[in-house]
């Protein structure tokens, strides 16, 4: 746009010459006609319509398809929702079934599986298959043009499910493991790894690969819904915008045809109209200083002006919080820096004195030994010795010191090992600005957590660790040590808070592998648990249910975002009230990349 002094409308001056001049016959008939008032009037009318008429235009324009695209989101995320569930649960039930083979010889773990499969996994798949055949018969689902694949699905696959857990039922009723003996875990194996293999496995696999093409499918559907609900927000603006300088444009028109009585108010008016253009500041308002037609457009501009306001701060407002975020996030990497270099400079000077007493132990340890064995040997020697020696012997009561020196000795070596495992986790955990990602282990840091944390674990609360055979995963450590160390915190403080009556005070830290290529973290309370509508905030920047000063709300935000967008992996939560709380962490073997629009 090119700048001009004082205005930046004289081309469109220009034209409005040359129209006049050219049209000056037909326009004269018509304006002759008119008294000054009713021509003013009619200009400030269709200024006024203009500008009322195009935002309503792009309000309801935009309203509408952001309706629509919003409930297509909608309907794509519960469709999402669904499927995922459902492979969820078949991949769960799958591996499930497999892990029973080389359980069967363990008639306690093979009995939990077999829970697993029969009270979690079975009904959560007929359930989620009877929402998917009554979601495909809703309106909205029929409405909208959607890919075939749910309903052929459903067809394709009906009973099928039903079929699989039904015959595994009818399998593992069959086996006769008491008592348990090489022969029957020999036949019991056979067979369920013959059910493995058969027809209706594969069928049922077949399920779960259909999924991930339906669920692209549906990931494409997603997108489209939202690259819609962008389109009719920017058309509105448009419209709105549009509307705008279509007003300024009829207002500087009226400048021209008015007397000198009303020229100033209805330049301050324009002036005021193109500031507002040209700035995009639409806390600008045009001064009323009549009280005639002039300045009750000038009042209805103002009060256009503050809807558009209120509209685009409604879209500064979501800015502002993402700003917030990002902020709050910055924030806390720099209290988090620091502190590493702190607990670095912490565990450096500690290391030095323990290396130190660490490594005169053992030979401090061998001396004594010496020392004794001379003793014994003295001892054989000299079966009578003098008096005064004997006499000191029983001062210093020789058999205790022989007895009690060596466990002193081997209790300080203990606890300076002890001294250098904290100091070691110390030095793991400051190493905050790792730049690449590199290969971590798992159980060493979960074991250097609640090293750290043991402090706060307090007398009557139960470890349990169930670590399964685990591959290093590539990741950042420091990172997954931030992510271990708010939940496992969570965890304390509902112990502290409040825990189910019925059973001691307990966290359960258990992995696992799924699929080869993820590896699962699952860290579980016995406490009070999370309401469902508390559920579904945990996750968002700020929340918290602590109180003020106790609670920032930023640990599960960073930490979610460290696992889905850091390691491209997921973190969820399970939780019922009076039962306790589950943190399912899933992270890839190799590091992944998602879009930002998944």
């Amino acid at each position: 746009m090119t700048s001009h002094q004082g205005s930046d409308f004289p081309p469109v001056y220009g034209d409005i010459v040359l129209v006049e001049s050219s049209r000056k016959n037909w326009f004269s008939k018509i304006t002759n006609g008119l008294s000054i008032g009713n021509k003013i009037k009619c200009g400030y009318a269709l200024a006024l319509g203009v500008g009322i008429v195009g935002t309503s235009i792009g309000l309801i324009f935009g309203d509408h398809y952001q309706q629509q695209a919003l409930q297509q989101q909608q309907n794509a995320f519960k469709e999402l929702n669904l499927l995922y569930r459902l492979q969820t649960g078949i991949l769960q039930t799958r591996t499930h079934q497999q892990q029973l083979i080389p359980l069967v010889a363990n008639l306690k773990l093979y009995k939990q599986e077999y829970s697993h499969i029969t009270n979690i996994h079975a009904p959560e798949i007929k359930q989620v298959w009877l929402e998917l055949q009554t979601y495909i018969k809703t309106a909205d689902y029929v409405n909208e043009k959607h890919w075939e694949n749910i309903p052929l699905l459903l067809k394709t696959y009906e009973g099928i499910t039903q079929t699989y857990v039904q015959q595994l039922d009818e399998l593992l009723q069959q086996l006769d493991l008491s008592p348990l003996t090489d022969n029957k875990i020999a036949i019991a194996q056979q067979r369920l790894l013959k059910f493995t293999n058969s027809e209706l496995a594969l069928k049922f696999d077949g399920v779960s690969d259909e999924l991930v093409t339906i669920i692209n499918a549906s990931y494409e559907e997603l997108t489209a819904a939202t690259t819609t609900f962008k389109t009719a927000a920017q058309i509105r603006i448009q419209i709105i915008l549009a509307s705008i300088l279509l007003s300024v444009i009829i207002a500087t028109l009226l400048a021209l045809l008015t007397s000198r009585t009303i020229t100033r108010p209805v330049e301050l008016l324009t002036n005021m109209a193109q500031r507002v253009t040209k700035e995009s500041n639409f806390e600008l308002q045009a001064p009323v200083i009549t009280t005639d037609e002039i300045g009750i457009l000038a009042i209805a501009f103002n009060q256009l002006l503050h809807r558009v306001k209120y509209l685009l701060e409604e879209q500064q407002a979501a800015a502002f919080r993402q700003q917030q975020m990002q902020e709050a996030q910055l924030l806390q990497s720099e209290k988090m820096s620091s502190l590493g270099r702190m607990i670095a400079g912490i565990a450096h000077e500690i290391n030095n004195p323990v290396n130190f007493i660490y490594g005169n132990l053992d030979p401090a340890i061998q001396y004594v030994e010496d020392l004794l064995a001379f003793l014994q040997t003295y001892r054989q020697e000299v079966p009578n010795p003098p008096l005064a020696v004997q006499a000191y012997a029983t001062e210093i009561d020789a058999e205790f010191l022989e007895e009690d020196l060596p466990k002193l000795l081997q209790s300080m070596k203990f606890g300076a090992d002890r001294v250098r495992q904290i100091v070691l986790s110390l030095k793991n955990f400051s190493r905050l600005d790792e730049a690449e990602a590199h290969s971590v282990n798992l159980h060493e840091c979960l074991d250097s957590t609640l090293l750290i944390v043991n402090n706060r674990i307090k007398k009557g609360i139960t470890i349990e660790r169930l670590y399964g055979e685990i591959p290093s995963i590539e990741g950042f450590s420091s990172s997954l040590y931030q992510v271990f160390m708010n939940i496992i915190n969570n965890a304390l403080d509902a112990l502290e808070e409040q825990h189910n009556p019925q059973d001691s005070p307990r966290i359960t830290i258990a992995t696992e592998v799924l699929d080869k290529n993820w590896v699962v973290v699952r860290i579980a309370d016995n406490g009070s648990g999370i309401a469902r509508e508390t559920q579904e905030k945990i996750f968002e920047m700020f929340f918290t249910t602590k109180a003020t000063g106790v609670g920032t709300g930023m640990g599960l935000s960073i930490s979610h975002q460290i696992v889905v967008e850091k390691h491209g992996g997921r973190l969820t939560c399970k939780s019922e009230v009076g039962a306790g709380t589950e943190f399912i962490i899933s992270l890839p073997v190799q590091k992944q990349h998602l879009p930002k629009d998944t």
